[in-house]
């Protein structure tokens, strides 16, 4: 739990969709797997059981829960790293689930230090990962400046708008704009949405 943790919390600072919670849950789960596994093939009897089918199984599954965190917008991938944790911390699990503490807490430690060092190089020799895309939906009563006053409020955010997209409610008391834009990681979706909510006119945020 304490090693799958330890990625989960790196996920979980850069507010991914797989965080904390989920290595964790994933990384018990497969020891769990994996301690069936065993047991079942030892109380047998049978030599010809294969303890390595249920963990094989495992394998299949997170392949699925990885495929979950990967999603496309226009021409960027994202949640690939999430995905590859994930896997990561499932093969954690079924290491401890043997008994292999040494090459699990090894696994972990370098599988932490790729999340957070190499992301570092990556940013610095390759120029790599300095900003991610955002899809933010604003829904606002119709003033004269309120969209203005939305797109000056994102570029002091240093957002680099992309895309704008408008439309109006049947009645006219709300309109409606979608907005792609890029930003540093340092401004999270969050601290986005929360200076929006602040413009007096702002009745819903979504950011994703």
């Amino acid at each position: 739990m304490i090693l799958c943790a330890l990625i989960g919390v790196e996920r979980e600072a850069r507010e991914r969709p797989a965080g904390l919670r989920t290595h964790v849950l994933v990384g018990l789960g497969s020891c769990l797997f994996m301690m069936v596994s065993i047991a079942v093939a030892v109380q047998s009897g049978n030599s010809n059981a294969d303890p390595a089918r249920i963990a094989a199984n495992v394998v299949t599954g997170i392949g699925f829960l990885g495929a979950g965190t990967i999603w496309l917008r226009g021409d960027v991938i994202r949640g690939l790293t999430t995905a590859a944790s994930i896997w990561v911390t499932a093969a954690i699990g079924l290491c401890v689930g043997m008994g292999w503490y040494i090459p699990s807490a090894v696994t972990t430690a370098l599988a932490f230090t790729s999340l957070t060092l190499l992301r570092k190089v990556e940013r610095k020799w390759f120029g790599k990962g300095d900003r991610y895309s955002a899809t933010i939906r604003c829904v606002y009563e119709p003033e004269q400046f309120a969209i203005d006053e939305i797109l000056q409020t994102l570029i002091n955010l240093r957002a680099h708008i992309t895309r704008i997209e408008f439309a109006s409610s049947s009645d006219g008391s709300t309109r409606t704009t979608s907005i792609i834009a890029t930003f540093p990681h340092e401004i999270t979706t969050l601290e986005v949405v929360r200076t929006l909510q602040r413009l007096p006119f702002m009745r819903v945020i979504e950011c994703e």
